[in-house]
């Protein structure tokens, strides 16, 4: 797709432009004026929506950990304090100036992995000819209740 004249463009909840791939500004602003879920339905609905961007997320499994636990089957809903901080650093994280570079074959690729108690995630980057690195996608998840009793 080619659209003469422009520098960025939006496309399926994504900006492109010059410098990388980024979350579209309004699918942001409307993570950002997300109120407090007051159930579970809610919740989910708001993780759907994090978990759309979740590339650009590093670290989100850590982070929301809490609030999937309270979408566990056995679990009461019990909204307190902490769910509120972590669902407000969510709304923060997914306006952070992270950046997905296009993968290019010419580049060379690293992949870091990390596993916290409560998660684990991966973190694929191309090393820039100046020896920086660049995302490429970041990818994360909270383990099960299953996975966490293991």
């Amino acid at each position: 797709m080619f659209i003469r004249g422009k520098t960025e463009v939006d496309f399926l909840g994504f900006r492109v432009d010059k410098e990388g791939i980024h979350p579209s500004r309004s699918k942001v602003e409307a993570i950002h004026a997300a109120p407090i879920p007051a159930d579970k339905q809610q919740l989910q609905a708001f993780l759907g929506l994090i978990n759309f961007y979740h590339s650009f997320l590093k670290g989100k499994a850590s982070f929301a950990e809490p609030l999937h636990r309270l979408l566990d089957s056995d679990a009461k809903w019990v909204w307190l304090d902490s769910h509120t901080g972590v669902f407000n650093k969510l709304k923060n994280l997914i306006s952070s100036d992270s950046v997905l570079v296009p993968f290019d074959e010419t580049l060379s690729i690293l992949l870091t992995c990390d596993a916290s108690p409560y998660g684990v995630g991966a973190i694929l980057n191309h090393q820039l000819p100046d020896g920086r690195e660049a995302p490429i996608a970041f990818s994360s998840r909270t383990l099960t209740s299953t996975e966490l009793k293991a």
